[in-house]
C-alpha cells in the first residue's frame, strides 16, 4: 500500500507540477559552478560519430582482472559509490563511466540515446583503455546494456552480474508512462521534491534516503541538457526490442550472478523468476527488506555476493 500511495503522489504531482513549474524549476548550475564541479575528475574525450563527446569516468585498483559498471536510467556513477573501493580492494580494476547525457558526462542533443548508442559507448571507451574483457555489472537500464553487450560483443564480457536488471518487456509506472508522451510534464519529476519521492518509491527503507543521495541525483539536471538527455532515453524505451532481446538469451553463455531486490516494484520479482528460468545455471540471490537499487541499500551484501562470484568464476591466471 505505501508504493502505491507514492505512485499516487508522483502521478498527481506531475500535473501539478507541470502548472507550478513556471514559477520554480531546476535551478541551473553557472559556469564557475559548473568547472569547480569537474575539477579533479576523470575525463576522457570520445571521437564518436557526433563529434566529440566528454565521459567522465571513476576508476579504482590496478592490474587486469577488469571490473567494468554500467548505472541505470536517472542514475550516474554515484550509485557504485559504496562498491568500487571495496571492489578494488579484493583486487580488482574496478570501473564506472557516467553514460553520454548523464551524470558529468556531456548531454548533447544530436545523440540517439538507445542501447545501442551507449554500447558503442562502452566498447570505445573500454578499447580506448586496453580493457580487452571485463566483469560486466548492471543495474536496471544497466542491466539491459549488459545483456545486450554479452551478446553483440562477447568476448569482451566476462561474466555479467545484473542487479534488478531490465531484461524483458516492462509496464512503465504511470508517472513514466505519461511523461514519454507530453514531455512538458517531464521537468517537475527532476527537481529535489520530486527526486525524494521518487526514490520512495524504488527504495524500500524510505528512511535512510538522505540530502546527499537527493542532491546527487538532481545535480544532472542543472547541468544543459541533462532534463532532455533523460527524456530522450525515456522516448527511446521500447517493449519490442526487449521482446527480441529476451529471445535469445540461450545464446549467452558467459558466468551470470542475478541479484534482486525482494520489494523492487519498479522491475518486479517476477522478472527476477524470468532470469532464473532462462539462465538456469546463473547464481541467484533475492534480498529480503531491500528495493530497486541494491548497491544503494544493501551494499555490504551485494559486495559480499559478487566477490564471492567472481571468485567461483576466474579460473584463469593473470
Amino acid at each position: 500500500m505505501k508504493k502505491k500511495f507514492f505512485l499516487t503522489v508522483l502521478t498527481v504531482a506531475c500535473f501539478l507540477g507541470a502548472m507550478i513549474y513556471t514559477f520554480m524549476g531546476i535551478e541551473p548550475l553557472d559556469s564557475v559552478q559548473y568547472e569547480e564541479l569537474k575539477r579533479g575528475k576523470f575525463f576522457w574525450l570520445w571521437d564518436s560519430p557526433y563529434g566529440k563527446l566528454k565521459t567522465h569516468y571513476i576508476k579504482a585498483g590496478s592490474g587486469e582482472r577488469h571490473i567494468f559498471l554500467i548505472h541505470g536510467f536517472r542514475a550516474h556513477t554515484y550509485t557504485w559509490r559504496h562498491l568500487v573501493q571495496p571492489l578494488a580492494d579484493a583486487g580488482y580494476h574496478v570501473w564506472a563511466i557516467d553514460l553520454i547525457g548523464y551524470g558529468l558526462s556531456d548531454k548533447p542533443e544530436n545523440v540517439p540515446y538507445d542501447i545501442e548508442f551507449f554500447i558503442h559507448q562502452i566498447t570505445a571507451f573500454m578499447d580506448a583503455k586496453h580493457i580487452s574483457a571485463a566483469h560486466l555489472g548492471g543495474n536496471s537500464m544497466g542491466g539491459g546494456i549488459t545483456l545486450k553487450m554479452a551478446l553483440e560483443h562477447p568476448e569482451k564480457v566476462k561474466s555479467l552480474m545484473l542487479i534488478c536488471a531490465l531484461g524483458y518487456p516492462l509496464k512503465l509506472p504511470v508517472y513514466l508512462a505519461i511523461t514519454r508522451h507530453m514531455p512538458h510534464l517531464w521537468k517537475p519529476f527532476l527537481g529535489p521534491t520530486m527526486i525524494k519521492e521518487t526514490l520512495k518509491y524504488i527504495v524500500h527503507k524510505t528512511e535512510n534516503i538522505h540530502d546527499e543521495q537527493i542532491e546527487a541525483y538532481y545535480l544532472p539536471y542543472r547541468m544543459p541538457g541533462g532534463t532532455n538527455a533523460t527524456l530522450a532515453t525515456l522516448k527511446n524505451y521500447d517493449n519490442k526490442k526487449l521482446y527480441e532481446l529476451c529471445q535469445r538469451y540461450s545464446a549467452i553463455s558467459q558466468p551470470t550472478l542475478i541479484i534482486w531486490g525482494e520489494q523492487d516494484v519498479l522491475i518486479p520479482i517476477d522478472h527476477f523468476n524470468k532470469f532464473q528460468h532462462d539462465f538456469p545455471h546463473a547464481t541467484s540471490v533475492l534480498l529480503k527488506e531491500c528495493g530497486h537499487i541494491p548497491q544503494e541499500e544493501e551494499p555490504g551484501k551485494v559486495i559480499e555476493v559478487m566477490k564471492e562470484f567472481l571468485l567461483e568464476v576466474e579460473d584463469v591466471d593473470y
